[in-house]
């Protein structure tokens, strides 16, 4: 199982360069601890996650790292051009010397997002499938010609090229026709923080089915938040993650009432990893041998850099093969 960060570029000082900048530090951290991966998340419009741009955030990465994977997790394909996406994926895997994972997704349940891209929130699922296929071809085709509901393209050449042969590409979802048409297609699946564990044995089950014997690749992300105590970690995660599941219940309530459910706080503490740090490895192996994941990708809760900085140390001294 591979190790990974999740960066959301919290901005608990209300000050964007000492955001960039402090999550820069932990990606270099992480490279340092030996860790596998870092992905980007895309969030616009909340001064809370300031990361809006994941690809440009990947190429600056690129040149101040060596080995590190570095992913998208996800671009939010409904918003984009397909076209752009695909050039900008082959500039970054350039850049980044064949270190570059593709993850996509609709977009979450966050009126502003459709409102400020001029997107009715019922297209976007049908678009964000019609622009993967696109994006797919384009970095893997010499020559695509396309017609579908939102795009058409004739006798388009991609210029540059991805330097991998074939460039890894996740769909971050939790609805069945969308794991089964990344399952026949080849591409992985990624489970962002708020699915639940049981939906995301329920994906793993749907993508068998299409697509028997088949790597589904999971890349898993969860919460992650360690204290002395099982009883002190439980009570700063619920404090942590209180506004969050605000937030999330409002938003889902609006435009997305099936996660509704999910969004209850006791639940997302129980599918995290929060505990002493004993009960830190006991869950990872849990996790390692209940839904062997590809990458387990981690999301520190604290805004607090050191306590960011000593989780990652301590996920290296228990988990990571080379550690610093």
């Amino acid at each position: 199982m591979r190790l990974g960060l999740f960066c959301t570029y919290e901005n608990p000082q209300n000050d964007y360069p000492s955001a960039y900048a402090e999550q820069t530090e932990l990606v270099s951290l992480a490279e340092e601890l030996g860790f596998d991966e870092a992905w980007i998340a895309e969030h616009h419009f909340n001064p809370s996650a300031a990361s809006p741009s994941p690809l440009l955030i990947i190429a600056h990465l690129a040149g101040l790292t060596s080995r590190i994977r570095l992913g998208s997790a996800a671009v939010l394909l409904p918003f984009c051009d397909p076209i752009h996406v695909a050039e900008q994926a082959a500039t970054v895997d350039i850049l980044s010397r064949g270190r570059f994972d593709l993850g996509v997704a609709k977009g979450g349940p966050f009126a502003r997002q459709f409102k400020h891209f001029h997107l009715d929130a019922g297209d976007a699922r049908a678009k964000m499938d019609e622009a993967l296929v696109l994006v797919d071809r384009l970095l893997h085709e010499e020559s695509v010609t396309f017609e579908g509901r939102f795009f058409r393209v004739e006798g388009v050449e991609l210029t540059p090229k991805p330097v991998q042969r074939r460039c890894p590409i996740y769909v971050a979802t939790s609805t069945a026709d969308t794991v089964r048409r990344a399952a026949t297609a080849g591409l992985g699946v990624m489970a962002a923080p708020v699915f639940p564990l049981a939906r995301v044995e329920e994906n793993l089950r749907w993508h068998g089915e299409a697509a028997p014997g088949v790597d589904p690749r999971l890349v898993l992300i969860r919460f992650v938040h360690v204290a002395a105590t099982r009883a002190n970690a439980i009570a700063e995660a619920e404090a942590l993650l209180t506004p969050f599941v605000e937030r999330m219940r409002a938003a889902t309530a609006a435009l997305q009432p099936d996660w509704t459910p999910w969004i209850e706080l006791r639940r997302l503490i129980a599918d995290s990893i929060v505990g002493s740090p004993s009960e830190i490895r006991a869950k990872t192996e849990e996790l390692q041998a209940t839904l062997a994941p590809r990458s387990l990708v981690l999301k520190p809760l604290s805004p607090d850099l050191d306590r960011r900085k000593a989780c990652l140390r301590l996920f290296a001294e228990q988990l990571v093969r080379t550690h610093a």
